[in-house]
C-alpha cells in the first residue's frame, strides 16, 4: 500500500512521453488512496487502467481482459501478490503479463521471492512516478518481443502444417491414381474383364481424390482459424486422418 508521502514524484520531466497504442494497465491494491493516484496519474499518460483491490478481484480482470502489464501490491486480503503471481504464471491464457511487485518489504529475500513466484519486477516503497514509469516502459517493450516471438512461432507452426498437408495430399493422390495407371496398362479393350477392372479402379482413385480434396477443405479452413491450441490440435488430427487415408 502506498500512505501519504509514500509516492516520490518529480516535476512532470520525463512524464510527457504517451505509450503508444493505449496500453491497458491492471492496478491491484486493497488501498484506495494507492489506486486513485496511479490510475489519474497513468490515465494521463494515455494508459487504460483498471483497478482491483485484490489478487482475486485482479485476476478476474486479468482473465477477462488480458492487460498488457500488472501492478500488484503484495500484502492484501483474500490473496495477496506473491499467490497472484503463481496464479497467473499458472494459466497458458495470461502467464505472459508482464507483473511489477510493489511492496514496502525491502529485504533482499521478499525480493527474491516475489521473483520467484513470477514477478517480472519488484518494486519498493517509497518509489518514485517517473522510475515506475520506466519500468513500466520496460515491460511493454519485453511483451512487445514476447507477442512478436509467439507470432514468429506460429507461422512456423503454419508452415509446417502446409508442408504436412501438401506431403499428405500428394501421398494420398499417388497412391489413388497408382492402381488406375496399372490397370491402362494391362487393359486391353477386347478383354471386359479387365475394362470392368479398369473402370472400377478408376472410380475407387475418383473416390480417394475426392475424399482427400474434401479433408484438404477442411484443412485450410481450420488454418485460418488457428488462433489457439484447441484448433491447431483439430488441425493435426485431420493430417492424421489424411496420412490414413493415404496408407488404406
Amino acid at each position: 500500500m502506498i500512505r501519504a508521502g509514500q509516492v516520490q514524484s518529480k516535476p512532470s520531466a520525463g512524464l510527457s512521453e504517451e505509450p503508444t497504442d493505449t496500453p491497458q494497465l491492471l492496478v491491484i491494491d486493497d488501498d484506495d488512496d494507492s489506486l486513485s493516484i496511479l490510475k489519474m496519474v497513468f490515465k494521463k499518460e494515455g494508459y487504460q487502467v483498471d483497478l482491483a483491490n485484490d489478487g482475486v478481484e485482479g485476476l478476474k480482470l486479468l482473465k477477462a481482459k488480458h492487460h498488457d502489464v500488472v501492478i500488484s501490491d503484495v500484502m492484501m486480503p483474500k490473496m495477496d501478490g506473491y499467490k497472484f503471481c503463481e496464479e497467473v504464471r499458472s494459466d497458458p491464457a495470461i502467464q505472459s503479463t508482464p507483473i511489477i511487485l510493489i511492496t514496502a518489504k525491502k529485504e533482499t529475500i521478499d525480493k527474491i521471492t516475489g521473483l520467484e513466484k513470477g514477478a517480472d519486477d519488484y518494486v519498493t516503497k517509497p518509489y518514485n512516478l517517473i522510475e515506475l514509469r520506466a519500468r513500466i516502459l520496460a515491460m511493454l517493450r519485453m511483451k512487445r518481443l514476447r507477442d512478436e516471438l509467439t507470432a514468429q512461432q506460429k507461422e512456423l507452426e503454419r508452415i509446417k502444417t502446409l508442408e504436412e498437408t501438401l506431403l499428405a495430399i500428394s501421398h494420398n493422390i499417388n497412391n489413388a491414381i497408382a492402381p488406375i495407371f496399372g490397370r491402362a496398362q494391362i487393359c486391353s479393350p477386347d478383354d471386359t474383364e479387365s475394362v470392368e477392372k479398369l473402370v472400377e479402379a478408376s472410380l475407387e482413385g475418383c473416390r480417394k481424390v475426392k475424399e482427400t480434396m474434401e479433408l484438404l477443405e477442411k484443412v485450410i479452413g481450420a488454418m485460418k482459424n488457428s488462433s489457439n491450441q484447441s484448433q491447431f490440435l483439430s488441425i493435426q488430427e485431420l493430417l492424421a486422418h489424411l496420412r490414413e487415408k493415404g496408407q488404406a
